[in-house]
């Protein structure tokens, strides 16, 4: 056996991981028997080997993960990087008595329009773009990884440029009003928070926001010890929708068809959820279980360096 590597740009190597990834499940969706990393492998070889065959298409789709607290003057300062404009030279503004609770915060800072212009501007500098006929989205998350908001580039941009829309009329310095395309601009440089976890609907069906953040929130079937991809599961009510149960993202899972049918047909399984995500399981001989949504571990710092051609690594 060998091995193939290959060094790309950060967006086309995720894109053809998730094209190779596709292309494999399908596979095992068909039936193929085969362990799903020798079915990614014979993927790679097909599609560099005979790329003339026919094959259903697949779409590629990225996430890009930004930390919030990498968006703010704080996380710039510890970066040891200048603040950017949007941040700099105001001081904390007020929000309107009437303005509504924020949607997510992170130790008390909800996610601005600031925020989200911050987070293009370093996209566009970084060229990530969509992969061709594919999908690009981006999570936003705590400092621990927990997903807080999920958007793409069009919505960014739209809100960003939006900005709060609860006191429009607000303003941070007395000439803002003459400069309408400035950071401080009305509505623009408020404290109010223009993204977050999609609110509940008054029906049985989730949202399209709703499938799109609980699937990159649980990323896998939540039943422990599961993995199934949360791409391919279902949504579950946790609490029932015919018991009273909401259908909003704290009352949602993803489980795949298996464990979602045990869950609402065999006796003596107990499903409870928190406000953060975390699935408690009781099965029918009392054993509990805890399962957490598994977060986005975000790297910061350089790599490594390589070992000197003369170390051998450990154990030497």
């Amino acid at each position: 056996m060998s091995e193939l590597r290959a060094v790309l740009p950060h967006p086309d190597a995720a894109a053809c991981r998730d094209a190779v990834d596709r292309y494999a499940r399908a596979a095992k969706d068909a039936g193929d028997p085969r362990p799903i990393g020798m079915l990614r492998a014979g993927a790679m070889g097909d599609l560099l080997l005979r790329p003339w065959q026919q094959r259903p298409s697949v779409t590629a789709h990225l996430t890009v993960v930004a930390p919030l607290t990498a968006l703010t003057p704080a996380g710039f300062l510890a970066a040891g990087s200048p603040v950017p404009a949007a941040f700099a030279g105001s001081e904390p503004p007020a929000t309107a008595p009437d303005a509504p609770a924020p949607v997510v915060e992170v130790d008390g800072e909800p996610i601005t329009a600031a925020h989200l212009r911050e987070l293009l501007a370093q996209l566009d500098a970084a060229g990530v773009r969509a992969p061709a006929g594919g999908s690009l989205e981006l999570a936003v998350t705590d400092a621990t990884g927990t997903l807080l908001a999920l958007t793409t580039p069009g919505e960014a941009a739209r809100l960003a440029r939006r900005g709060c829309t609860a006191h429009p009329d607000t303003a941070a310095r007395p000439d803002a009003a003459a400069h309408p395309d400035t950071p401080d601009a009305p509505g623009r440089a408020c404290g109010c928070p223009v993204l977050g976890v999609p609110g509940p609907v008054d029906r049985y069906r989730p949202s399209a926001a709703q499938q799109r953040f609980l699937t990159a929130r649980d990323r896998t079937c939540r039943h422990p010890g599961c993995t199934a991809p949360a791409a391919r599961a279902d949504l579950d009510h946790v609490i029932p929708h015919a018991h009273g149960g909401e259908t909003s993202c704290d009352n949602l899972c993803c489980l795949c068809r298996r464990h979602h049918r045990l869950k609402t047909f065999a006796p003596g399984w107990t499903h409870t959820t928190s406000d953060d995500g975390v699935l408690t399981v009781i099965t029918p001989t009392g054993v509990t279980r805890i399962s957490r949504p598994p977060g986005y571990r975000v790297l910061t710092g350089p790599p490594a360096p390589p070992p000197e051609p003369d170390e051998d690594p450990p154990p030497f």
